[in-house]
């Protein structure tokens, strides 16, 4: 059995240190067939970007180590292999560790990497000139302008010394200009610099460059309008919105059900990680895995001895940076409202713009969604030009979004969710609803307050209200809406998903007043109607003791009645 190569993202490492590999090596075919001399790839973190770009290093590098290829899929590719294999000078540089908090510490870290890669480089040959600008950037004493230039000049250095154009690859280039814009405020130059420096940086080194054989970007987002990739004509962008590439990041169905087998886990397994890791989407690609979250949950389950319920945990999530995710959360109420809807488990269809520009989330209220699904929070599927469909893809990312609009209304209305989300934990294991009672008045009375309501609003908007408290609130519990039961259509069931949860269903009523005064009794008569028109038929059948639910709303205010079925 091999090992499970959890943080393993150097590829000869993976190959030699009998780690358990997917094989993703037809990503070398798709680089020298797809169009472009530079490419960038944009997929969410820990999707494998970094361990492919190690394997094209690997691949295309005339000091790339033997063997490592022995037996993978590409080596059936015999015309690619010939004309390819470690034949080029390869430099790779990474910006993923550039996440300092001000320009001047982020200029330092890049800086720090450039030098690095000079001093590698500076036993080369090369004329006088060339050699003390080398120098100098190794030493740390280059200009700001030297420091732009070095990629570009090693590949010409590279060039003379070896006959043959150099690939550069270069891994998160995104991630010093998403740092830039979350710390925006705290320095005000930092993003207006750093986009500055990455533009002149990246244009020397990929723009009509005589000595480049091709050039490789990955990172999470495009950011297209904000100049950093000005003039390249020859740049081609593969995003999650595209159909290129699509199984070469994540794990296919087959590849996940293959690495289950190796671990000797089952059909239960399968159904857990596809619930909590699974349906990504990419182009027209489906039912894509997260690798980060697929490796450390079979590491709990055969190593940690976790049952699948156990087992399934929030990896990705805990692992990744959040930041500016959930500042577009907190950004406005439409944005909560939407995501409401989609915490319940619905889509929702939004006219964007692929091409991101982190800027302009400031100005197009659409460009969030482009983060969202570029980010891997969320999944698109594409329903006419430039109009797409967006949803939760699985429990580890809802879990995420649940406690990020939990955070939300409690910073806005000052509403604890937690107590809510205990009161309810209580009832639905002792059947003791008075303080679930207590809570939902108090924290419908609170929220509302936060929305101007009308005393006539519909029974529609405080059904969807209470379904979005409710749906945020609970965890181990299935919220429902209009579900056939007993003689018409209940409007909100919370029920537990398993028994280990509780033995008890509750069912809500929602009604509205014309006045203040009628709040009692239409409360009642709310009450009622699940008894009358059996709407706890359906639960009762399925073995839970059921609890109702009448709620009036009057504008602002509301009454509830409780009583067990």
């Amino acid at each position: 059995m091999k090992k499970l190569p959890i943080g393993i993202s150097e590829f000869s490492e993976m190959i030699k240190g009998n780690y358990y590999y997917v094989d993703k090596t037809l990503l070398i075919k798709d680089i020298i067939d797809l169009p472009g001399k530079v490419k960038l790839i944009t997929r969410p973190r820990r999707f494998g970007k970094t361990l492919n770009m190690k394997m094209l290093q690997e691949f295309f590098s005339l000091s790339g180590k033997e063997g490592l290829f022995n037996g993978l899929k590409i080596c059936k590719e015999e015309g690619i292999v010939k004309d390819y294999y470690r034949k080029y000078p390869v430099i790779f540089i990474t910006f993923k560790s550039v996440k300092n908090i001000t320009w001047k510490d982020a200029y330092e870290n890049i800086k720090n990497q450039l030098s690095e890669l000079a001093m590698k480089y500076s036993s080369f040959e090369m004329i006088e000139g060339e050699k003390e600008k080398l120098l100098r950037a190794a030493r740390g004493d280059a200009t700001t302008g030297e420091y732009a230039n070095l990629l570009g000049m090693l590949t010409e250095i590279l060039y003379k010394s070896t006959g043959k154009r150099t690939i550069l690859l270069i891994d998160e280039y995104d991630v010093p200009i998403e740092t830039a814009y979350t710390y925006r405020e705290k320095d005000r130059d930092y993003y207006d610099n750093m986009v500055a420096f990455m533009r002149n940086l990246l244009t020397a080194a990929l723009k009509d460059n005589e000595y480049l054989e091709f050039g490789i970007l990955t990172g999470v987002y495009r950011i297209a309008k904000e100049s950093i990739f000005s003039g390249l004509n020859n740049l081609a962008v593969y995003t999650i919105f595209d159909n290129e590439m699509a199984d070469k990041y994540g794990f296919t169905q087959e590849e996940v059900d293959e690495m289950l087998k190796h671990y000797g886990l089952g059909r239960e397994d399968k159904e857990v990680v596809y619930k909590w890791y699974g349906n990504y989407k990419v182009g027209k690609t489906e039912n894509l895995y997260n690798p980060w979250s697929i490796v450390n949950y079979i590491a709990k389950r055969t190593q940690g001895g976790l049952s699948p319920e156990d087992a399934s945990l929030t990896y990705w999530i805990s692992t990744s940076s959040n930041d500016l995710i959930v500042e577009q959360i907190y950004k406005s109420k439409d944005i909560k409202e939407k995501l409401d809807v989609l915490i319940k488990g619905d889509s929702v269809n939004i006219s964007i713009n692929p091409d991101l520009s982190l800027r302009e989330l400031e100005e197009d209220e659409t460009g969030v969604w482009v983060l969202f699904a570029s980010s891997g929070y969320l999944s698109a599927k594409r329903i006419k030009r430039k109009k797409y469909s967006f949803r939760i893809p699985n429990e580890e990312i809802l879990e995420f979004f649940k406690e990020s609009v939990q955070k939300w209304i409690r910073k806005k209305t000052k509403i604890e969710m937690k107590r809510m989300y205990d009161a309810l934990d209580e009832m639905m294991e002792k059947g003791e609803y008075d303080k679930l009672k207590e809570k939902l008045e108090e924290f419908l009375l609170t929220g509302l307050s936060y929305y101007d309501v009308a005393k006539n609003e519909s029974e529609r908007f405080y059904k969807g209200f209470l379904l979005g408290m409710l749906a945020i609130a609970v965890n181990g519990y299935a919220v429902e809406s209009e579900m056939e039961s007993g003689y018409g259509r209940l409007d909100v069931v919370v029920y537990p998903k398993s028994k280990e949860y509780g033995n008890y269903a509750a069912i809500f009523e929602v009604k509205r007043a014309d006045k203040d005064e009628s709040l009692e009794k239409i409360s009642k008569e709310a009450l009622n109607q699940i008894r009358e028109r059996k709407y706890h038929s359906k639960m009762k059948k399925l073995g839970y003791k059921v609890i109702g639910f009448g709620i009036a709303f009057c504008g602002k205010k509301v009454k509830i009645q409780v009583d067990t079925l």
